[in-house]
């Protein structure tokens, strides 16, 4: 027997196996070949019916990741997955662009989030991607033409994780511009802009900005806009704003006709994770008029009262709807709880960005001789003042009840009180203080039901304060605290003299007034005391939490949009009886 036999015959038990082997390639040969040909089958249906719906909404720009480029979010067939506050932003953005077309959109759009990651359903956002694909490219158009700061440089010079941030934007007054300064003396990168011009028709209630964009050159004027915009996506974890419709840190966006609009600026910020913040502007601020007409009367004595373009139910209800649709924080400084006021998840009550300067108001003030006040032995004077007053007053109309006080004042005199009115208008705001701390009584508003700015400055020179102080609140709803403890004395057009006459005749209440006024304002409106407040504020936010615990709203586990908070606003009011 020959070798080459010998083996084969040895190794005849492997002739199955490699049988089996070419059969089974042979097998794979055919699963692959058959597979192929479903593949092209299947590829044709991907492309068409899979892919299809990750299409850009601005389809010639891209057709394979929806929405990927504008909100790093794709759509599966009627849901859409991606970052939550990509998801956030878009949904908010259709909401308010719903609004501005017809004026009755739906509820936000739900969002289920797991995590940094968030589901929602795909309906309604093409233009709304449009509208932010065409802003981030104006910015990236920016960047890249040169201007400004180089795009690595801010990176390096950007955000510190590790660091609080916060960017104040418009003029508060002077709010933002000392609690930004107070601020930063506790660490923090904060600062306060303004896009107004520096000698416009509002400078005199403003006492200055860390920076001031404003340019009479309407190009740098724009490219300033851009450059700080730029810087602020790259450098700041919040911005706050304050003002009715001046939800934007571009003129061009602010809607001056009317309350609808779409900020795609602040709409950009939500994408990046940055928190925003408002402070209202007043008793119109998301409450309509006829809810505070109800609660307070003030309304009839307002002149805003016959103007709808400034003041009216669907204007205000639409503008509360923005704030609340796009800010994670309200700053309502005390105001009552009516309609948009009243939603707990937004909405802080305690003193957050009215901050004064302790050292700027202090009752030991030195007076330079221009503003210092001539007086007879004996006289008392009592301070009062209307910012604006010529556009606020209106024949018999102003609300704050400055007709009441003449006349409560002339009464006095004639009957023998040597006592005069010192009436203030149109002197700037970092004067007026020189005036307010010789006065031996400060009257502020006799109407609305709660103080403001003037009251707090003279509160924080250690005056009297006068001031119509309405403490009640919705069914359902707790006091503010500070509310309660304020030490101004209430009055109404009704009672003033009566008010006037028995604080003057009191010397030694006078003085205790002096003490107590002093004490309260350093407690809730110091700089360093709001401060503190926004800070402990801020940590809740970054953590994604509410402002608040919401516990001041028994009914707080209930769902309330704005205009089923003005439904049982209107409810409770309808059963007052307001004598007007």
């Amino acid at each position: 027997m020959s070798i080459n036999a010998a083996v084969r015959k040895r190794l005849r038990w492997l002739r199955p196996l490699v049988l089996a082997f070419r059969a089974g390639v042979a097998i794979a040969k055919s699963w692959a070949a058959i597979a192929k040909s479903w593949a092209a089958v299947v590829n044709s249906w991907v492309v068409e019916k899979i892919r299809n719906p990750f299409v850009l909404s601005d389809r010639s720009v891209r057709r394979r990741w929806r929405f990927f480029e504008v909100a790093r979010a794709v759509q599966i067939g009627p849901l859409m997955i991606g970052r939550a506050t990509n998801l956030d932003a878009l949904s908010k953005g259709a909401f308010l662009e719903t609004a501005e077309r017809v004026g009755q959109p739906d509820n936000i759009p739900p969002i289920v989030k797991l995590g940094p990651i968030a589901i929602m359903r795909a309906r309604g956002f093409g233009k709304i991607a449009r509208r932010l694909r065409k802003f981030k490219l104006e910015i990236d158009d920016f960047r890249a033409m040169g201007n400004g700061a180089d795009l690595a440089q801010r990176k390096s010079s950007g955000r510190n994780r590790d660091r609080r941030s916060v960017v104040f934007l418009h003029n508060c007054y002077y709010n933002f511009f000392y609690l930004a300064a107070a601020l930063r003396k506790r660490g923090w990168d904060a600062v306060s802009v303004s896009i107004e011009d520096p000698h416009g028709p509002h400078a005199n209630f403003y006492h200055g900005e860390d920076i001031n964009l404003y340019d009479s050159n309407p190009e740098l004027y724009r490219r300033k806009l851009f450059d700080f915009f730029a810087e602020t996506e790259d450098r700041f974890r919040m911005l706050h704003f304050y003002g009715v419709r001046a939800m934007s840190m571009f003129p061009a966006t602010m809607r001056r006709g009317g309350f609808y609009g779409l900020p795609i600026d602040f709409l950009r910020l939500r994408q990046l994770g940055i928190k925003i913040g408002y402070t209202v502007a007043g008793c119109l601020d998301g409450v309509a008029q006829s809810s505070i007409k109800s609660w307070s009367g003030a309304c009839d004595k307002c002149v805003w009262q016959l103007r709808p373009e400034i003041c009216s139910d669907a204007g205000n209800l639409e503008w509360g709807r923005q704030v609340h649709t796009i800010c994670d924080v309200v700053d309502t400084g005390g105001s009552p709880t009516l309609d948009w006021k009243g939603k707990a998840d937004k909405v802080f009550r305690d003193p957050l960005t009215m901050a004064l300067e302790p050292e700027l108001w202090r009752p030991d003030l030195q007076v330079p001789e221009k503003y210092q006040l001539k007086r007879s032995p004996g006289e008392l004077i009592v301070y009062h003042a209307v910012g604006n007053y010529e556009l606020r007053s209106q024949n018999d109309r102003n609300i704050k009840g400055t007709g009441a006080i003449l006349a409560a004042v002339d009464r006095l005199k004639n009957e023998g009180v040597h006592v005069r009115l010192e009436f203030v208008t149109n002197i700037p705001s970092k004067d007026v203080r020189f005036i307010q701390v010789q006065a031996d009584v400060v009257v502020d508003q006799l109407n609305y039901g709660r103080y403001g700015a003037q009251a707090a400055e003279a509160m924080m020179l250690g005056r009297p304060t006068i001031c119509y102080i309405k403490k009640d609140e919705l069914p359902g709803v707790s006091r503010i605290g500070f509310v309660e403890d304020c030490p101004i004395v209430t009055a109404t057009e009704e009672s003033i003299y009566e008010v006037l006459k028995d604080l003057l005749a009191d010397e030694n209440r006078r003085r205790e007034l002096q003490k107590a006024s002093r004490e309260f304002a350093l407690k809730w409106h110091s700089a360093d005391a709001c401060a503190l407040r926004f800070e402990l504020l801020y940590d809740r936010l970054m953590r994604g939490l509410p402002p608040t615990d919401g516990r001041w709203r028994s009914d707080v586990a209930k769902p309330r949009a704005g205009v089923a908070n003005h439904q049982s606003t209107t409810q409770y009011l309808s059963s007052l009886e307001i004598e007007t």
